[in-house]
């Protein structure tokens, strides 16, 4: 499995030439499986099956979990605009893999006359996914709108149109540092942004508050998954 692990690197190194880098391109293939919204399956171009067979992660977006309502119907349509395409993608060149060992990229679907349609912005335009903003990798989910259009994407944020950063959330000793946290109007409970349970909720619930403390003091009880104070 080692060998199989730098083999692997060794040829995605090889697949990145210096003047494709933070550009579409830097890797090419056909996508074999849709595990869901954001995450996908991309047999490299060229490579045997058994280490050509990559898993993506979809840089700066979020899509409901698989056990959420609106699972399936994300996965479906990533499906339908996915499955069997060619496509190229633009790696992260500042971490490469997230905590999951999958790749972090913006996908994207080679068309029929040649073009290319980033897909990390087709899920969110089509309302299946929103941005989350991740400061650890090199992408601007704001690059992919004009303005006028990016106003009215999907985005985990704050009231005052913060955007809320997954990697702001930290914790010692089952403690978090305060900040912006999600409530769930159906279940009374708040959450830090990235915790599983948050992710799941029904975006029609989601209501923010500027910490711990102005969650409690409107009736919401912590989480009991994600850490809290």
């Amino acid at each position: 499995m080692r060998n199989e692990i730098i083999s692997l690197s060794i040829i995605l190194m090889l697949l990145i030439s210096p003047i494709a880098l933070a550009a579409p391109g830097e890797a090419n293939g056909t996508v074999t499986y849709v595990v869901d919204g954001d995450t996908i399956y991309v047999q490299i171009q060229g490579y045997d099956t058994r280490i050509g067979n990559i898993t993506v992660r979809l840089a700066d977006i979020d899509s409901p979990e698989m056990n959420t309502v609106k699972g399936p119907s994300c996965k479906q349509f990533a499906q339908l605009q996915l499955n069997g395409s060619s496509v190229t993608l633009d790696l992260d060149d500042k971490t490469g893999k997230d905590g999951s060992g999958r790749w972090v990229a913006v996908l994207y679907r080679k068309e029929q006359d040649g073009t290319l349609v980033n897909f990390n912005k087709m899920i969110v335009d089509s309302g299946y996914a929103c941005i989350c903003d991740y400061l650890n990798n090199e992408f601007d989910p704001l690059a992919w709108w004009i303005d006028a259009d990016f106003a009215e994407a999907c985005r985990l944020e704050m009231p005052d149109n913060r955007r809320i950063n997954c990697t702001d959330v930290k914790c010692s000793n089952n403690k978090c540092f305060d900040g912006p946290v999600v409530g769930n109007e159906a279940t009374g409970k708040y959450h830090y942004p990235c915790c599983p349970r948050a992710k799941e909720m029904d975006r029609s619930n989601a209501i923010w508050f500027i910490s711990s403390e102005d969650a409690r003091s409107r009736g919401y009880v912590p989480c009991n998954v994600c850490c809290y104070l």
